[in-house]
């Protein structure tokens, strides 16, 4: 989980945040009407499952039918199990949740 930490700091504050409210340095210069996610808000990202945030974080927005502004951090930037991570470091740390089932 420490290597998800620090991937989250090199790869996702710019954006998100340090806490991952949404509020990095780069979130207001996304577009209009565009602003990262609040991954600390545990009422939208317990209806996510892992798979869910796997997809977006190594794919993009696109591919989860959001935004293009989230870019794909796989193919050579984050490996699947750093990805895999991430995703422990913001259930544990950020959101403090789970998904639900479904």
């Amino acid at each position: 989980k420490d290597s998800g930490r620090e991937n989250f700091q090199v790869w996702c504050t710019n954006c998100h945040g340090d806490e991952g409210k949404g509020d990095g340095p780069l979130a207001e210069a996304l577009g209009e009407d565009i602003f990262p996610r609040n991954l600390a808000d545990a009422s939208i990202l317990s209806t996510r499952t892992d798979a869910d945030l796997f997809k977006v974080i190594k794919f993009g927005g696109v591919a989860a039918g959001f935004s293009e502004a989230m870019p794909a951090q796989g193919g050579g930037m984050l490996t699947d199990e750093e990805i895999k991570n991430v995703i422990l470091y913001i259930r544990d740390d950020i959101c403090k949740c789970k998904a639900k089932s479904k």
